[in-house]
């Protein structure tokens, strides 16, 4: 019964943190041989404007300026969603 009281606790206190923070989504992972990065965040609350700036900016610091995303996945975290992104180059004609 603790551990289970343990992790729920631990899970609401997960999902405040992304809700908390400008934007409601935070990066959590990212891949330097691929390019990629990946952010959790909640659906509801997103600020997409200011995810798609920050992903602007990451990739840019790398030298690329391109963002292409992956399809969303639930999180293990109830009620957030999680997605990989990657930093590409934009084909110039």
């Amino acid at each position: 019964m603790n551990k289970l009281l343990t992790g729920a606790l631990a899970l609401i206190l997960l999902s405040g943190c992304t809700a908390n923070k400008p934007g409601a989504f935070e990066r959590i992972d990212e891949d330097t041989r691929s390019n990629t990065v990946q952010y959790r965040f909640d659906p509801e609350k997103v600020n997409k404007d200011a995810l798609d700036i920050d992903l602007a900016e990451y990739c840019n610091k790398k030298g690329f300026d391109k963002v292409e995303s992956l399809p969303a996945q639930d999180s293990h975290i109830p009620g957030l969603k999680k997605a990989w992104y990657q930093c590409n180059y934009a084909v110039k004609s």
